[in-house]
Formats: structure tokens, sequence, C-alpha cells
């Protein structure tokens, strides 16, 4: 009997912080099987981007179709799409081959620095596309001020965007709170369910090193779906995931650097 599997679709980043091998690091933690897509290449460190390689549109489709006519994928976690091409093709494929998967789509938008990692076209094919298709969107403030057209600058403001949401057609969102400086001690992020609300509160910690941390979550909660948990469930191991990975970090570099993947942690 072949194993179910879960399958990633991200860039690269060289450093191994963020990005798929960061997706790879999480699900194997939680001991799930990841088969890949790779949508980018970057030649990054802790210290930023270097350069980009977008994956020709043909041979992502190729990555997909090949998975497809062997694995057997029971979940699907989406992260960096850096062009409208590219998200045409995931969707295009995600529809032909994978029509019944559910999604867990982490959209990657902004860069640390605030710096817009997507044209304003790609981001509207995004919200016409594969944002209302997925079961779960896992966005920051600033991605979800992209994806709303407003502003959020507190608690409140975050919890005001249930509706907003709901106008496009987002069933579920986990709104990360990590950049909202309201709370100086404490993380709030909120999961929009179908019209219902929850807060999921994590200490914060002064540090550094964060890199991939949105990565992490979004494959975490993945994993735990993929394991039977419900989505509450599923959200507040994988915060609690990450926030031990934080605490437990250590340094590879001179800049932003990642969590600690491996950190003894019992969900």
């Amino acid at each position: 009997m072949k194993k179910k599997s879960v399958l990633l679709i991200a860039g690269s980043d060289s450093s191994a912080g963020a990005g798929i091998q960061a997706d790879i690091k999480t699900l194997t933690f939680f001991k799930v099987y990841a088969a890949t897509v790779f949508t980018a290449l970057t030649a990054q460190n802790t210290k930023g981007v270097n350069k980009v390689f977008n994956i020709p549109t043909q041979f992502i489709e190729e990555q997909i179709k090949a998975i497809a006519q062997d694995l057997d994928i029971s979940y699907i976690k989406i992260g960096m799409l850096s062009n409208k091409k590219i998200i045409k093709v995931i969707n295009n494929s995600l529809e032909k081959y994978f029509p019944l998967v559910p999604i867990v789509l982490d959209p990657v938008m902004i860069a640390k620095g605030g710096h817009p990692l997507l044209k304003e076209d790609a981001v509207s094919y995004l919200k016409k596309t594969l944002i209302p298709k997925s079961y779960i969107i896992t966005p920051n403030t600033l991605e979800a001020e992209k994806i709303l057209n407003c502003k959020i600058r507190n608690i409140d403001e975050m919890l005001n965007c249930k509706n907003k949401f709901s106008d496009f057609n987002i069933k579920r969102v986990l709104l990360k709170g990590g950049h909202i400086l309201e709370e100086k001690k404490t993380i709030t992020n909120i999961l929009f369910n179908n019209g219902k609300t929850d807060k999921f509160l994590s200490q914060r910690i002064k540090t550094n090193n964060t890199h991939g941390t949105g990565c992490s979550l979004a494959s975490a909660i993945t994993a735990n779906l993929f394991l039977g948990k419900n989505l509450k469930e599923s959200i507040k191991s994988s915060i609690d995931y990450v926030h031990n990975g934080i605490k437990n970090s250590f340094l590879i570099g001179k800049g932003h650097n990642p969590i600690n993947h491996f950190a003894d942690f019992k969900s």
C-alpha cells in the first residue's frame, strides 16, 4: 500500500532557512513525507537575497505532472510564486492533476524589509485563482493589506478583517500578527473560520532569528492537518512548534538566522 504524501510548491532558499528547505525540515520533524515542486531558485543567505531565477513554467508543470503520475498526495502547501505566469501554471496544473486536494497557501508577497515581492498584476491574479481555492491561507498583516487593500495597524483592525476576507470568498484565514507591535510581549494570531473567530497568543521573543517562520508555520499546519488534527489543534500545535524553534535557534550567519526546526518539541 502506498504511503500518502504532502506536496510542497515553493522557491528554494540556498541558505536553507526558509523556502522549500524549511518546508521539508518541518514536515520531516512531524514524520510526514514531502514531495516537492520548485518554482524559483534564490541565491541568498541570512543577510538577504542576491538573485532569483524563476523556473520556466513548462518545467514547473512537468514537475507537478510527474508527481501526479506516481504519488498519492493528500495535502498541498504553496509558498513563493514570484510572478503571474508562475501563478497561472500552478493554478491550471493543480486544476488538471489535483482538483480535489486541499491547499494551504502562504501568500508570500512582502519581504522582511517591506519590499514587495509580487507585482500588482500577480497579486490580483492570485486573489482571483489560488486564494479562494485554498482550504486556508496564512498571510501576515502586510500581505493581508495587499489582499484586502486596507491598513492593518493594530489588533482591532486585524479583527475587522473578517468581513473583508468573506467579501473575497476566502473561507479560512490565519492572520499572523507578528508585525503588530501594539502588544510588545505578545503576538496575536487570529483565525477566521467560516464566520467564526479564534485568537492564538504566543510570547514575543526579542531576536533576529526568525528567518523562515512563515514557511515553517504553514508547513507545520499542513503536516498537522495531514496527521488528522482539526484546524484549531493544527494551528495551536504549529504556533507552539515555531515558537519553540525560535526559542532554541542558533547562529549560522550574520543576518536574520533561521529557527531550529529540530529542537525537542511535543505537539
